[in-house]
C-alpha cells in the first residue's frame, strides 16, 4: 500500500518542488515546504510507502501546529486546499489561501 496522490497537485500548492529525505525521490520519503506572506510556513514530510504523514505549521520559526498521522491513504487538492484521508475518511484539511490554517475533520 502507499499514499495515493496527484504530485503535481501538491507542487501546485506548495509552489515547489518537493525535497528526497533520502536523496532519492523514489523513496517515497518526502518534504514539501510553503511559506506565505505573514511569515507562516508549513513543512508536509510524507513516507509514501508507509502511508505516514507528519504537518508542522510556525510563524517566526515558532510552532503553532504539528501532528503526526498515520494510515494516510490519500491526499487530494480542494481549491487552494487538501484534505489528507485515513481510508474513505477526511481526517485533516489544510488551508493555503490568505492564511495558512488546518482543520481536523
Amino acid at each position: 500500500m502507499f499514499i495515493k496522490y496527484d504530485e503535481y497537485d501538491l507542487v501546485e500548492l506548495f509552489q515547489s518542488e518537493p525535497v528526497s529525505i533520502t536523496g532519492n525521490i523514489d523513496d517515497g520519503e518526502l518534504i514539501y515546504t510553503y511559506r506565505d506572506e505573514q511569515n507562516f510556513k508549513l513543512i508536509l514530510t510524507l513516507d509514501v510507502y508507509k502511508q505516514t504523514s507528519s504537518l508542522s505549521i510556525t510563524f517566526n520559526d515558532s510552532i503553532v501546529f504539528t501532528g503526526d498521522f498515520n494510515n494516510v491513504t490519500s491526499i487530494k487538492k480542494d481549491d487552494k486546499a487538501f484534505v489528507m484521508y485515513g481510508g474513505e475518511e477526511e481526517r485533516i484539511k489544510v488551508k493555503l489561501h490568505k492564511q495558512i490554517g488546518v482543520e481536523l475533520l
